[in-house]
């Protein structure tokens, strides 16, 4: 076994070591997190006690209880935050986030559409819109509300990230390269850029370089599966077998490590579509 070899199972190994006590310190984490937000909670209880309608304590409770999973409670908070206080654009941002949570994709664009008309110059609320729509495949849909987001601060990374996947899932590849090449003139870029751009020219049959720009991901995140496995597969196009089965195995590995890692490329590679 080579000694990158051997390095690459010894970094694996105390992957694996350390991860047990990782566990262990995360559920600490967890409990003080809980119990904080019990503390908060009981707070703003009582400032309701005095004052049913405080916004803040609406709003608060509301993402309090999406956090805790009850949503239920948590729509009640932040239907009454709106209809308290039609004029913040908070509760209108939450009330379309946690609409989208529980599947009313037309409660969430109502929502969020209300929210970015009551904030013009924020782009928060209609780029969450534009990660929904990606979310429900709604590509065109979601390349508009980027370009809103866009036209509010033409700095927001994660407008010109959602419109990238949005181009790519749609197969648009050569736009894809020109949303990236304008996020490079402003100095600007995301999480696995250059696997995303490995992939557009592996789709355009460039290989020479999809392979230039899998090599640089590969470099950066030599822990995770998609890179070796791209990689596995332009080597196995040039004819580079053992490079291929190198590759092949690393992807392999990393899998067997984390059953949640995916071989194949996805849009939450690269953008967290978490509702925060």
């Amino acid at each position: 076994m080579s000694n990158f070899r051997s390095s690459v199972v010894y970094s694996f190994l105390l992957i694996i070591i350390s991860g047990r006590s990782l566990i262990a310190q995360q559920d600490e984490q967890n409990l003080v997190v809980e119990s904080y937000l019990d503390d908060v909670q009981i707070f703003y209880a009582s400032v309701l006690e005095n004052d049913s309608t405080n916004y803040d304590a609406l709003t608060n409770l509301g993402v309090i209880y999406q956090q805790k999973g009850d949503l239920k409670i948590s729509l009640d908070y932040f239907e009454k935050a709106v209809k308290f206080h039609p004029q913040k654009a908070r509760a209108y941002h939450n009330l379309g986030i946690l609409n989208n949570i529980i599947g009313n994709l037309d409660g969430a664009v109502v929502n969020l559409n209300k929210a970015a008309e009551l904030d013009l110059n924020n782009p928060n609320s209609i780029r969450q819109l534009g990660i929904i729509y990606l979310q429900n495949e709604k590509y065109e849909k979601a390349i508009e509300s980027f370009n809103d987001a866009l036209g509010r601060d033409n700095l927001d990374t994660e407008s010109y990230l959602g419109k990238s996947i949005a181009y790519w899932s749609l197969k648009s590849y050569d736009k894809v390269l020109n949303v990236i090449r304008e996020m490079q003139q402003l100095d600007l870029r995301f999480n696995r850029m250059e696997l995303l751009i490995a992939d557009v020219y592996f789709k355009k049959k460039e290989y020479e370089k999809a392979m230039e720009y899998a090599k640089i991901d590969e470099v950066e995140n030599s822990s995770q599966p998609e890179g070796h496995y791209l990689l596995g597969v332009l080597y196995e196009i040039s004819g580079e077998k053992d490079k291929a089965e190198f590759e092949f195995k690393e992807a392999t590995v990393i899998t067997q490590q984390n059953p949640q890692a995916n071989l194949e490329l996805s849009i939450n590679i690269f953008l967290n579509t978490q509702i925060r």
